[in-house]
């Protein structure tokens, strides 16, 4: 077992908050941090903390030679 750097408990709606020290430790923002829970081999539950993609983020990514008519495709 790791070592347990803080504890939590459940709340209405099972809720959890991240504790502070996790927060700090990793600069977790609110806005912007997606935390994904998965299961391992070992059947232990892992939270994996990610950034939050927005569509800033992904604008430019395809490349694309032709022009879209958004209107044209819809209504056709």
């Amino acid at each position: 077992m790791e070592n347990i750097v803080a504890s939590t408990k459940l709340y209405k709606n099972f809720q959890v908050a991240i504790p502070k020290e996790i927060r700090k430790k990793y600069d977790f923002d609110i806005n912007n941090t997606m935390i994904d829970w998965s299961i391992n081999k070992d059947n232990e539950i892992v939270l994996i903390p990610r950034k939050k993609i927005t569509t800033k983020d992904i604008l430019g990514i395809v490349k694309d030679k032709d022009k879209w008519n958004i209107d044209k495709e819809v209504y056709e």
